[in-house]
C-alpha cells in the first residue's frame, strides 16, 4: 500500500495537489496510509505522512486525537526536515496538547525547526505560547522573526506589555515586511507608537501594504491627509487589491469607526505578493 501510493505520489505533477486530495478525502484509508507514512525508515516518506495527517479533512479535521498523537511523537525524530513537517502540521491542528512539545523546539539549532515550532505555537493564547513567541520574535532567522511577529501582533488578542516592548522592537527591524506585522500589532491595541511609525514608513519610496492595514486599524481621523496623498501619487492602476485597502483605510479614518480595544480575528497569514 505505501509503495503504490509513494509511486503515486512521486509521479504526480503538482505533489502538494496530490496531497491535498488526500486530505479532501479525509477517510480512514487516507489516514491509514498518513500514518504507515511516519513509521517508515525512510524521512521523505516521515514528511509526506506529516503533511497528510497535518490537514486531513480539512476544516472537519478527521481523526485529529490520532493525527495529533503522531505528530507529537514525530517531534523527536531524527531528521529536522521531518520535525518542521510536525510542527507546521501541529499548527495546522491547533491542538493544546502540543504546546509544551513544540515549546522545548524554539531553541533548536536548525532554523527550519524554530520556524516550524512558530507556526505550531501560533493562534494559541496559552501564556507558554506566548511567551515563546515573543522569544522568537527576536529570532535571528528572519522566517521565524516574521511569523513570530504575526503572530503576537496579529493572531491573538491578548494585550501586554511584554508584548507591545517586543512589537516597538520590531518597529526598528530592516525587513519591510516585519515592521510593518509590527505596525499591524501595535495599531489593533490602539497603541500611539504606531502612528509614529506609519508616517516613517510612508516616508520610504516603497509603501507596504501592511502600514495601510495598520492606518485601518488606528482609525485615527489625523491620517486623512496622509492617506489621501498617497491616493493622488501612487500608481494603483493595476493593483485593484491595494486601491481597496487604502480606501479602506481612509474610510475607517473619516468614520473613527473603531472602538479603543478592538482587535481584528486572528486568522491565516495573508499571502505575501
Amino acid at each position: 500500500m505505501i509503495e503504490a501510493h509513494r509511486q503515486e505520489l512521486k509521479s504526480d505533477e503538482d505533489v502538494r495537489e496530490a496531497i491535498g486530495i488526500l486530505h479532501f478525502r479525509g477517510g480512514k484509508k487516507e489516514f491509514d496510509l498518513g500514518k504507515q507514512l511516519t513509521e517508515s525508515e525512510n524521512s521523505e516518506d516521515r514528511s509526506i505522512g506529516a503533511d497528510i495527517l497535518a490537514q486531513l479533512g480539512w476544516g472537519d479535521k478527521t481523526f485529529h486525537d490520532e493525527s495529533v498523537d503522531t505528530l507529537i511523537k514525530l517531534l523527536n525524530d531524527s531528521d529536522p526536515y521531518v520535525i518542521y513537517c510536525a510542527a507546521v502540521g501541529l499548527g495546522h491542528r491547533n491542538d493544546a496538547r502540543a504546546i509544551g512539545p513544540l515549546v522545548k523546539l524554539t531553541e533548536h539549532e536548525d532554523s527550519q525547526v524554530r520556524f516550524g515550532a512558530t507556526f505550531g505555537l501560533s493562534c494559541h493564547d496559552d501564556e507558554r505560547a506566548i511567551a515563546s513567541l515573543i522569544k522568537l520574535s527576536g529570532d535571528s532567522d528572519h522566517d521565524t522573526r516574521n511569523w513570530a511577529m504575526f503572530g503576537i501582533g496579529s493572531q491573538t488578542d491578548i494585550d501586554s506589555t511584554d508584548i507591545r516592548n517586543a512589537l516597538v522592537i520590531g518597529l526598528n527591524d530592516p525587513d519591510p515586511e516585519i515592521r510593518g506585522e509590527a505596525m499591524v500589532g501595535l495599531a489593533r491595541r490602539k497603541d500611539p507608537r504606531a502612528r509614529s511609525a506609519v508616517l516613517k514608513e510612508w516616508e520610504l519610496d516603497d509603501i507596504s501594504i501592511l502600514s495601510i492595514e495598520a492606518a485601518e486599524d488606528l482609525a485615527d481621523p489625523s491620517l486623512v491627509p496622509y492617506l489621501n496623498s498617497l491616493q493622488e501619487s501612487l500608481d494603483l492602476t493595476n493593483d485593484e487589491y491595494f486601491q481597496n485597502r487604502l480606501a479602506d483605510a481612509i474610510t475607517s479614518c473619516q468614520e473613527n469607526r473603531l472602538t479603543p480595544n478592538k482587535a481584528n480575528s486572528a486568522g491565516a497569514k495573508k499571502p505575501r505578493g
